[in-house]
């Protein structure tokens, strides 16, 4: 049987996205999809490994894994695809964009040929841990009111070294208050496919952030956030992370913030701070990598 979820609305939401989930009996499950782009600029090596990492790997296998080519790739990367077409079979969909629309832009195409009602996010370069499916898909299909649900995260750097963990909060008020610096690390979250369908997906104009700008949205339709406190990602980061964020990417960013922020109704003080990876990208390389380290002990997302 069908029966609707109204998703209550933040303080000063403009609309409330109504959702019709279908009920669970005792054994079921909702199918999970899996959403990746890749991009020519991945590395092959990683590729291979996210893919078997949130396929093979896992304790609860996916339903379906949906791969956008964002552009042609060169002949080793769809080497990778291929030889996971062939073991997948029919569980792994490509699409191929003939040129690259932008992670935004992938995605969404993406999220379109997904078939199943939850979506996990991956990227081409992180490792999902083995239970990463199982947690996440018992989460939601016990707590039916939530639209996105995230998790902590292992740090690794590009030779597999382990860093530190990055904890988030997992409250939706929590969440909520916390959306100004972005509370969700993107490739460990799994939502409902038809509610992110039903606020337009993501941005394809943005280059960047697409999940932040995303996110404050969702919050402005009335959907229910919550993180788990376990990781269940291995995410890439280390110094060249920063390379990505250039002085005119991290503007743009703080104006999705600010605008988000104001939207939501957030405080003056958080609007304004949405600005702070900005005056540290003024900072040299090795400047911005240390004061992101030296901060992370009062990162406003735990």
């Amino acid at each position: 049987m069908d029966y609707t979820v109204f998703a209550p609305l933040h303080s000063i939401g403009r609309r409330v996205l109504v959702i019709r989930y279908t009920a669970l009996t005792e054994g079921n499950q909702l199918g999970i999809s899996v959403l990746m782009a890749v991009h020519a600029s991945d590395a092959t090596d990683l590729l291979d490994a996210a893919i078997a990492s949130i396929t093979v790997e896992q304790t609860r296998k996916p339903d379906q894994l949906v791969l956008v080519k964002d552009g042609p790739l060169p002949v080793k990367h769809s080497q990778v695809v291929d030889r996971w077409q062939s073991r997948l079979g029919q569980g792994l969909e490509v699409v191929s964009l003939h040129e690259s629309s932008g992670l935004g832009g992938a995605l969404n195409t993406g999220l379109q040929r997904c078939q199943y009602p939850l979506v996990a996010r991956m990227d081409a370069d992180d490792l999902a841990f083995p239970v990463r499916l199982e947690r996440q898909g018992a989460f939601m299909e016990k707590n039916l009111d939530i639209a996105l649900v995230g998790s902590s995260a292992q740090e690794l750097d590009l030779e597999g070294n382990p860093g530190p963990l990055r904890r988030v909060a997992e409250e939706h008020d929590a969440l909520v208050g916390r959306l100004w610096a972005c509370p969700f690390i993107h490739p460990s979250v799994m939502f409902r496919r038809d509610l992110i369908r039903g606020v337009g997906g993501y941005d394809a104009s943005l280059r960047r952030r697409q999940d932040y700008e995303l996110w404050f949205r969702v919050a402005q339709a009335g959907g229910r956030f919550a993180n788990i406190g376990e990781p269940l990602i291995w995410y890439r980061f280390n110094r060249d992370t920063h390379k990505k964020q250039s002085t005119l990417a991290a503007w743009r960013q703080g104006v999705i913030g600010f605008r988000g922020s104001r939207k939501v109704g957030l405080p003056v003080w958080k609007q304004v701070a949405c600005f702070a990876p900005f005056f540290r990208s003024l900072l040299p390389l090795w400047a911005q990598h240390g004061v992101y380290r030296l901060s992370s002990p009062f990162d406003p997302r735990r």
